[in-house]
């Protein structure tokens, strides 16, 4: 925990950098969400419990608040549906989460909710194409035998890295393109029942409110935890035309960018993989790893994936740097692709090929905005949605490798460095272009 003085020394040294960085949110601004997020009031934020419904209202209320519309055609912010689940569904999650099922029968049908909004483009010919940004904001909820966790009992699985920090991410890109919207139009989702196995994104690529040949790209962002303070995760690192761009925005902010750790399959363990089989463009920003380790594994789905013991200064310039990654894309006259040879470039082309409808925009879009200051496989399919047990267990943490853990910062506790400062120390790299 860095002492009051530090941090009043810090922010004044920094104050160039912060009049440069006025037209971002203050860190403080940036990390509102994802404290109220993985707060223990959400209790976990797990399908079917109080603790989402709560997250999600002010999830809309924030996108609300930044100027996000709704989505064309759309009758609200939420895309509602319903899917029967069984006890294994919370079970393959996380040994020891079964207390989140309902009680009664052998199988419960829930309500689920996605939230989709919009934020017009300003480009006359650009802004019929969109680019998605999204994360999912649900989380595993309450153990079933609470524990010792950072010195006191404990039972709540905040999530803060998975996915509070991802959802915190999408927030902040919508109060910035709120005020500043790109060329492109921007797409704001937010996925439900992403642990229990992606179904909010399975359930919204069957049921897109924007045509996938009109969705360009999706900068989808989760999160297992981060092992280096100095790099992002780019799970897809490679596969599309858009790496220069993410890897310039990340340069801005003193960030590398990491391709993800060999065999883990992370680029298909969450919801941008269901993206993809449409042939839309969809990479995974991840928090920065090096390598599935002890440090990796000792938050992830833990008791002990709290804010407190996160080094926030990272995670605002990971943010910053997702955000600016955003705009880059979404600026660029080129529209992204899959790279040449990659498993789902037959889809993409697919997608675009003539006639293309690129340029019918959906009947309901808004007015034009003014503006302002490998080989070649067959791509997988998508399966239908089931109960069934899988042959392995995809939610599970991969093995670790032996050895120590890498060490990483604790950064700031947030009691103490939010409560106790006038603003929270913004990072001194370029601030975002308008």
């Amino acid at each position: 925990m860095k002492p009051l003085i530090l941090i009043f020394l810090e922010f004044f040294s920094l104050s160039l950098a912060s009049a440069q960085t006025q037209h971002a949110d203050s860190a403080r601004t940036i990390l509102a969400p994802l404290l109220y997020l993985a707060s223990d009031k959400l209790k976990g934020r797990c399908i079917g419990s109080p603790g989402i419904d709560t997250a999600a209202n002010y999830i809309v209320g924030q996108l609300r608040h930044a100027g996000a519309r709704l989505a064309p055609g759309a009758g609200g912010y939420f895309q509602t549906f319903t899917r029967t689940f069984s006890r294994y569904d919370f079970d393959k999650v996380h040994i020891g989460t079964k207390y989140n099922y309902p009680p009664g029968s052998a199988s419960k049908g829930l309500t689920l909710k996605n939230i989709v909004a919009c934020i017009p483009g300003t480009d006359p010919t650009l802004r019929k194409q969109f680019i998605m940004l999204s994360a999912h904001y649900d989380h595993i909820g309450i153990a079933d035998n609470p524990s010792i966790e950072g010195g006191k009992v404990d039972s709540i699985f905040n999530g803060a890295r998975d996915n509070a920090t991802g959802t915190a991410a999408v927030i902040a890109a919508a109060r910035y393109f709120g005020k500043y919207p790109p060329r492109r139009s921007v797409l704001l989702v937010l996925f439900t029942a992403e642990e229990e196995g992606e179904f909010g994104s399975d359930y919204y690529t069957d049921h897109p409110l924007i045509p996938p040949e009109q969705t360009v790209f999706d900068l989808n962002v989760d999160n297992a935890g981060y092992n280096t303070t100095n790099a992002i995760c780019l799970f897809g690192l490679g596969r599309t035309t858009a790496d220069t761009l993410i890897e310039k925005a990340c340069r801005e902010y003193g960030l590398a960018v990491l391709a993800e750790p060999p065999g883990l399959n992370l680029f298909e363990r969450s919801d941008n993989f269901n993206v993809a089989q449409l042939g839309i463009p969809a990479p995974c920003f991840s928090l920065g790893m090096k390598q599935w380790d002890s440090t990796i594994d000792r938050h992830y789905h833990r008791l002990s994936d709290e804010v407190d013991n996160m080094d926030l200064d990272y995670i605002v310039k990971f943010i910053r740097a997702y955000i600016l990654s955003a705009q880059y894309i979404a600026n660029d006259p080129n529209q992204p692709r899959w790279t040449a040879g990659d498993i789902f470039e037959k889809l993409w082309l697919k997608l675009h090929a003539p006639p293309s409808h690129l340029n019918a925009a959906p009947p309901s879009l808004y007015p034009q905005a003014s503006p302002r200051p490998n080989s070649d496989p067959t791509p997988p399919r998508r399966s239908p949605q089931s109960s069934a047990a899988p042959a392995t267990n995809l939610r599970s943490s991969p093995q670790s490798p032996p050895g120590p853990a890498a060490p990483v910062s604790p950064g700031p506790r947030v009691s103490q460095a939010l409560r106790q400062s006038p603003e929270y120390p913004t990072a001194g790299p370029p601030p975002l272009s308008q």
